[in-house]
């Protein structure tokens, strides 16, 4: 079996390559000219192709001959231009279920995200629920080509989609190094009252996208993936900060105000052209307010998923990859 891995120099693409190389997949990956070797899969087993996913010719390259795709390849950033997040979240999935359908890929896995649903009012999101369009380009851009994958499947591709909940492990760049920034540098506070942290840990999730990519229920389904324990974003950083030896926020500011705040940061970063980070976005605002629980029954029951990995290892497993890490490395830039 050939297995085709999109993003795999990504967090979770690449998690996702070396278990299909430990599962005896013969492995492919696409990979841009210039980004060089991908440390989880240096010295393996694996061919590389140099290509970028705008390339509808290099995405076709890729995928001739494959039995799975895994699509995992995204801008994933709170940040960043909106074309590039047009042309690769959307652009990107189109040339994959294109090329996947033409050649008639046995199945094809889309690495889909929580962030299509309105996790801010519903208190329990399970796969039927609508998109939210929000106006960011994140998860406007995800459900852009969610809403794609879904045509291709009407036109008979095979598909599977995995909704993943905010994903975390040794090699995180988000969750863990951006928090953990903020409170190191005094600068996090709190915006809403026991905000819920949907979490999923990485090798439960990769367990989920497998079953996805494998199981005959799976076919033409979605399927989200949280881990079980849901702790507040207040017990999360009260956590990680005695972890990291810091104080932990204090001060609650109102949801309307950190909103306006986070607008603003991003106005003016635009229009000085900076290339970083503001320290908040609209998006990271949204998502450290959720009130939503993710039921993941659907996949529990069908495909007989269960997170093997407990909240509580998992964070003393990346707590302790985070603390081994120069803390200059833990801003996103």
């Amino acid at each position: 079996m050939i297995a085709l891995v999109t993003g795999a120099s990504g967090f979770i693409g690449s998690h996702i390559a070396d278990r299909c190389l430990k599962d005896g997949y013969q492995v492919r990956v696409l990979v841009r000219k210039g980004n060089g070797a991908i440390p989880d899969l240096a010295n393996r087993d694996v061919t590389v192709i140099e290509g970028d996913i705008r390339d509808a010719s290099a995405v076709s390259r890729a995928i001739e001959g494959c039995d799975i795709v895994f699509h995992s390849a995204a801008v994933t950033s709170d940040w960043g231009e909106l074309q590039d997040f047009i042309d690769i979240n959307v652009g990107g999935t189109r040339n994959v279920a294109e090329a996947a359908l033409r050649t008639r890929v046995g199945r094809l896995v889309y690495i889909s995200t929580i962030e299509l649903f309105d996790h801010m009012k519903s208190e329990r999101i399970d796969e039927g629920m609508p998109c939210h369009i929000r106006n960011q380009p994140y998860p406007d851009t995800k459900i852009a080509a969610t809403r794609l994958i879904w045509e291709y499947a009407a036109r008979g591709l095979e598909v599977s989609v995995v909704y993943p909940a905010m994903v975390y492990g040794p090699g995180d760049r988000t969750v863990f190094p951006l928090i953990a920034d903020g409170l190191s540098k005094g600068m996090l506070f709190y915006w809403a009252w026991h905000a819920r942290m949907n979490l999923v840990y990485i090798d439960n999730l990769v367990d989920l996208v497998m079953l996805a990519a494998t199981h005959p229920e799976a076919a033409g389904e979605g399927f989200l993936a949280c881990d079980s324990t849901v702790p507040t974003f207040e017990a999360f950083c009260d956590r990680l900060a005695s972890g990291i030896d810091v104080r932990p926020p204090f001060i609650y500011l109102p949801f309307s105000l950190a909103y306006l705040l986070a607008s603003i940061m991003e106005m003016v970063y635009r229009f000085t052209g900076s290339d970083t980070r503001p320290m908040l976005t609209r998006q990271a605002v949204t998502l450290l307010a959720s009130r939503a629980m993710f039921d993941t029954s659907k996949a529990r029951n069908k495909l007989g998923w269960n997170p093997k990995v407990t909240y509580d290892e998992g964070f003393r497993i990346t707590l302790d990859w985070l603390r081994g890490i120069d803390p200059s490395q833990w801003k996103r830039k």
